[in-house]
């Protein structure tokens, strides 16, 4: 194997004499430019998103905006209440309530009274096949006036402002449940025996600036042994995130407690003029939805992870926020058609997963768009 090239000359991106933390929000615009983001702490993520939302709503759609929102709060209690048989209709009506809100907040569209769901639930017929190994939803994008839009791909623009492709969607349930981080382990117990976890935790991710140039650009830390234990080559791994045109591995010596670190440094740099942090939101827009999180309750609040795919389902690999909403509404139909078969499924070997699903994704689901409505990271307060 031929040795790794040396990492590009430059240093950490230090703002304030303190080295940028990373997050999908590290700086906000002010009057003139760019400033440090701030991390906001809440028990209760409902009153960030109503406050966001009265900020940046056009007072036209406002009055909408927090009849949607107020109603996607009432869902989510209804859900947390202990009801168990209903709890994924809940929840998606919550999801998709909240997904209009956040369409209207962020002026995509001015107007979501006759919207659609924009997903279709299906089954491929299969001998002995099960809900969940058979189930694929049919994700349609909005089309031309004066077709009503869809929530899915509206949400999907508005996050990450790329709609899906101009014909239907076909989204399998079993590509789309091992990209749900928590229970992702109880994913794979549950799936064909042998079949091996598929997120990398990242160790750390740096901002970095040139040396001698007005170029910043990002690294990713993990630690070579997560590789190995999943058997995961360090090439498979860039090949499967479809990163290998965006990252390159580099030489990497550090260690953290005698583990090895591997480092993936950004392949194209962002320039800037004056001050870097003007650029550094361009900067994060070229990763953040290749990134997977979680929400933290202590330091460093946000958990990040890469998810490689195999080959015949990279294609299906969402947003996180969309994948989740897509897993939520095909439970949610099953529970509203064919409560009988929810029940076999809670007794099926993914069975754990789905619970896991049910019990601990939405408050991260709650936390990350709480995250998106505000634009700087929401973090649960952690009460002594």
């Amino acid at each position: 194997m031929p040795p790794l090239q040396q990492p590009r000359l430059g240093r950490l991106l230090r703002i304030k004499d303190r080295p940028l933390e990373f997050s999908f929000w590290p700086m906000e615009r002010t009057t003139r430019r760019y400033g440090l983001g701030s991390r906001v702490f809440a028990t209760d993520p409902w009153t960030v998103i109503r406050r966001s939302v009265k900020k940046r709503c056009p007072a036209a759609t406002l009055t909408a905006a927090l009849a949607l929102l107020e109603q996607s709060e009432d869902y989510f209690r209804a859900a947390e209440s202990g009801v168990k048989a209903a709890k994924p209709l809940l929840l998606y009506y919550c999801y998709m309530n909240l997904a209009k809100a956040y369409v209207l907040a962020t002026r995509q569209r001015n107007d979501v009274n006759d919207a659609m769901h924009g997903l279709r639930e299906r089954r491929i017929a299969l001998p002995n096949g099960t809900e969940l190994a058979n189930a694929y939803l049919d994700a349609f994008p909005t089309n031309a006036p004066p077709q009503p839009i869809n929530v899915f791909d509206e949400l999907l623009r508005a996050i990450s402002h790329q709609g899906l492709p101009p014909n239907a969607t076909r989204l399998h349930l079993a590509a789309l449940m091992p990209q749900i981080v928590p229970g992702h382990r109880l994913w794979s117990a549950g799936a064909t025996p042998g079949t091996k976890e598929r997120f990398v935790s990242l160790e750390k991710i740096e901002f970095c600036r040139g040396a001698n140039s007005t170029e910043i650009w990002l690294r990713l830390f993990l630690f070579a042994d997560d590789l190995k234990r999943i058997d995961l080559s360090h090439q498979d791994l860039l090949d499967q995130t479809d990163l290998n045109q965006v990252l390159c591995e580099v030489a990497c010596d550090e260690q953290v407690n005698r583990r090895r670190l591997i480092c993936l440094e950004q392949i194209d740099v962002v320039a800037y003029e004056h001050r870097p942090s003007d650029s550094v939101p361009r900067l994060v827009e070229t990763l953040r939805h290749r990134l997977w999180r979680t929400v933290l309750a202590t330091p460093p609040y946000r958990k990040y992870y890469l998810y490689p795919a195999p080959a015949a389902e990279r294609s299906e690999v969402l947003p996180q926020i969309l994948s989740i909403y897509a897993v939520t509404y095909c439970l949610g139909s099953i529970t509203r058609y064919r409560p009988h078969h929810f029940d076999a499924i809670l007794e099926s070997s993914f069975g754990p997963f789905i619970e896991a699903f049910l019990n601990d994704q939405p408050k991260q689901f709650l936390y990350l768009m709480a995250s998106e409505f505000a634009e700087t990271e929401v973090t649960k307060a952690a009460i002594v």
